[in-house]
């Protein structure tokens, strides 16, 4: 695994623009200030006042949360640059649990003074060791300069502005999954994160629920695959469940699962396969010595039944 120092003091595997970040929240911190000390910060005054939601507000480890982003663009603001979104997630003592940096749907470069910018992305929350409150921080930042911008509210350093809390309840009693065939060894950071990549068909099996479920898988991903829209195919035997375009950075996909899809059998196999599969080592532009065949990278995946 290659790590380096983000510039916006963050140390992140390869310039994965949403890769969860493995430093300590304290140190990330101070790298922070330091870094904004030596003018890595931009723009003096604030540009907008971020508010967060999490529903639900109590989430068991494991499961699907709806966060909403809102950004209040102030009167005088002015974003010539299209800024990154980080959202940190933190323990009730400051210890980072786990990020997901973003694009926001309209690039901040297009940001009107006085707009309303809000939208929704469904998280699965990773399977932390960790019960009881949590706190949320956001910001803004450039992926290529590493600058943060200000924005208005609580900031807690850096840069970094405390928007809310939520709660981490036990995993609720959930189907277990097991990943039969066509993939390779799970793989984490120092944070919750966790992830298996599968090679160009995976299958993964969980026992049948016997009525309508829905599948949450979160992906992410950051390689250009030689300008190839890549495709995973998600399916049950013969019967195609759904078709998704695989997209740069962390996405969550809902599935439905129909009684009749799941089928009579005790076990469900669902097979996950991309049209595109690849190398990193032989990719163009990728310093990545990594010669497995991968197909798509799976951080989590949760059924939710009824």
């Amino acid at each position: 695994m290659n790590l380096s120092i983000r510039a916006n003091g963050e140390e992140s595997e390869g310039a994965d623009e949403s890769t969860t970040s493995v430093c300590r929240h304290r140190f990330c911190l101070y790298l922070g200030i330091v870094l904004c000390l030596l003018s890595a910060c931009s723009n003096a005054d604030p540009v907008a006042v971020p508010v967060f939601e999490i529903d639900p507000a109590e989430a068991s480890i494991g499961s699907p949360v709806e966060v909403t982003l809102t950004f209040s663009v102030l009167p005088k603001a002015t974003l010539e640059t299209d800024y990154l979104v980080f959202l940190h997630f933190l323990t009730n003592d400051g210890e980072l649990m786990w990020t997901t940096d973003h694009y926001p749907p309209k690039p901040t470069s297009r940001w009107q003074p006085g707009e309303t910018i809000q939208y929704t992305r469904t998280l699965l929350v990773p399977l932390c060791p960790y019960l009881g409150n949590a706190q949320v921080q956001v910001g803004l930042y450039s992926n290529s300069a590493g600058t943060r911008v200000m924005l208005e509210g609580d900031e807690v350093g850096a840069r970094a502005y405390r928007v809310g809390d939520f709660r981490l309840l036990p995993p609720a009693r959930n189907t277990r999954f097991s990943y039969r065939s066509g993939w390779h060894l799970l793989e984490y950071d120092s944070t919750c994160a966790q992830w298996r990549w599968s090679e160009e068909a995976g299958v993964m099996v969980f026992d049948n629920p016997r009525q309508d479920a829905r599948l949450y898988l979160a992906l992410e991903h950051r390689e250009s695959v030689d300008g190839e829209q890549r495709r995973l195919t998600v399916s049950m035997g013969d019967r195609i469940a759904a078709q998704i375009e695989i997209r740069s950075g962390y996405e969550v996909q809902e599935i439905q699962l129909t009684r009749s899809l799941l089928g009579d059998a005790d076990e469900v196999a669902v097979g996950l396969e991309v049209d595109y599969p690849f190398v990193p080592a032989v990719l163009s532009g990728e310093e990545n010595t990594d010669d497995r065949v991968l197909g798509v990278r799976v951080m989590g995946a949760y059924l939710l039944v009824g």
